[in-house]
């Protein structure tokens, strides 16, 4: 089997579970619908984007048993269920709590199981381009909102909300399963092209999620995925109350820098992750922070639209970033055997950023009435994510814990 169509049929799996990301054009119909609070309209997504890190748990310890096909195949399966369900939810006594049962907890779940298995698998098939691998298949998540949210607010447009959700989940039964059929872990006897440039790197020795939790390198991988991320959910969280408050730009420019917040996020994934691959990761991990902490200085700054803008691109690919540089950082500390769950693992500190960035930003501003003492945080953040990145380092080759030691001296033989 060639490897890339791996690689495809995991940008494209991730480029339909990103829909939840566009769960915004859900929320006026859902309010104007039912007679909805914002919360109550934007819970089904808040619950599907929490139960997301538990089912990467999960999944990731069903990927070595079961294979990646297996495991993306149940995450289709809950995904599209979780739509159809979510379809049959509006016609309930109480709507709004079935659908956020039903979304929240199906398709959240789902993602998670779904999202999982592409990235063990394109980090197995490119060992000499792990970083550059799992960019490209996490990049169509970032990507999806610029090519779902467009056609789901025209669906909703001419069919409602219902037979909107019937066709998502139509879709991703369908769509979901033929993609998740091409996932699969490369032959045991599998060799991997060699350029004359740079040769595949030996392997690290391969450490077992129960071991993974006892190795300081797991507190430094959860701290600066934890750092790197929350200064992101900072601007992604206020992109358009950032460009409307701080340089008092026009509803339709405003929606626009979510747009180009977007486009960078996308272009992160790939991008770092190459970068991971041709220099190193902890050099990457300097610049990564480095730039973070300049776009949090221009936001702080930002007297024009443009700085604003310039602010919001550096955070933005910086995020994304992350989501490509973290696996192949896990990889190379862990080995690729149980990246599964090892990723798992570690993608807590994704949750962590995620919910420590968008409070940080929001209680500072309702405190203050402004973001300037939040950027500042953010800087300081950044510096933090600095100091920490100056402790990765390769991992020394280590016997596997699960093998016994080779023995230094032959049996004595028997009489």
């Amino acid at each position: 089997m060639r490897r890339w169509p791996v690689l495809a049929a995991g940008f494209g799996l991730n480029l339909t579970l990103g829909t939840v990301y566009s769960w915004s054009v859900f929320i006026k119909p859902l309010q104007a619908r039912f007679g909805a609070s914002y919360f109550e309209a934007a819970l089904p997504s808040t619950l599907a984007l929490g139960l997301f890190a538990v089912g990467m748990l999960v999944a990731g310890r069903w990927v070595n048993r079961l294979g990646p096909r297996t495991v993306a195949s149940l995450g289709a399966i809950l995904v599209g269920s979780g739509y159809l369900a979510s379809a049959a939810a509006v016609f309930l006594p109480s709507p709004m709590l079935a659908l956020s049962l039903a979304y929240g907890v199906l398709v959240g779940l789902g993602i998670g199981f779904a999202y999982s298995p592409p990235i063990p698998a394109a980090a197995r098939w490119f060992p000499e381009r792990k970083g550059l691998a799992t960019g490209i298949v996490v990049m169509g998540f970032g990507l999806s909102p610029l090519v779902t949210a467009p056609l789901v607010n025209s669906l909703l447009g001419l069919y409602g909300v219902e037979w909107t959700f019937a066709g998502l989940g139509a879709v991703f039964l369908t769509v979901g399963l033929l993609l998740a059929a091409f996932l699969r872990f490369p032959p045991a006897d599998f060799v991997p092209p060699v350029t004359a440039k740079k040769a595949v790197p030996i392997p690290p020795s391969d450490i077992p999620p129960r071991a993974v939790l006892r190795r300081r390198e797991y507190y430094l991988t959860l701290g600066l995925y934890a750092l790197g991320t929350s200064v992101g959910f900072m601007a992604i969280s206020q992109a358009k109350t950032l460009a409307t408050e701080v340089t008092h730009l026009e509803a339709w420019v405003a929606v626009a820098a979510v747009q180009w917040l977007a486009v960078w996020n996308c272009a992160g994934r790939p991008l770092f992750g190459r970068l991971a691959d041709a220099w190193g990761l902890r050099t990457v991990l300097w610049g990564m922070f480095g730039l973070e902490l300049v776009g949090m200085a221009a936001l702080l700054y930002a007297a024009s639209a443009g700085a604003l803008l310039l602010g919001i691109a550096l955070v933005a690919v910086v995020f994304g970033g992350f989501l490509a540089v973290m696996p192949a950082l896990t990889a190379q500390f862990f080995g690729t055997r149980d990246l599964a769950a090892n990723y798992g693992l570690v993608f807590l500190g994704y949750g962590a950023g995620g919910l420590l960035g968008p409070v940080l930003i929001g209680a500072v501003r309702d405190a203050t009435g402004d973001f300037s003492l939040a950027f500042a945080l953010g800087m300081v953040l950044c510096a933090v994510g600095l100091a920490l990145a100056t402790f990765v380092r390769p991992p020394k080759r280590l016997p596997s814990p699960e093998l016994p030691p080779i023995p230094t001296k032959a049996p004595p033989r028997s009489a």
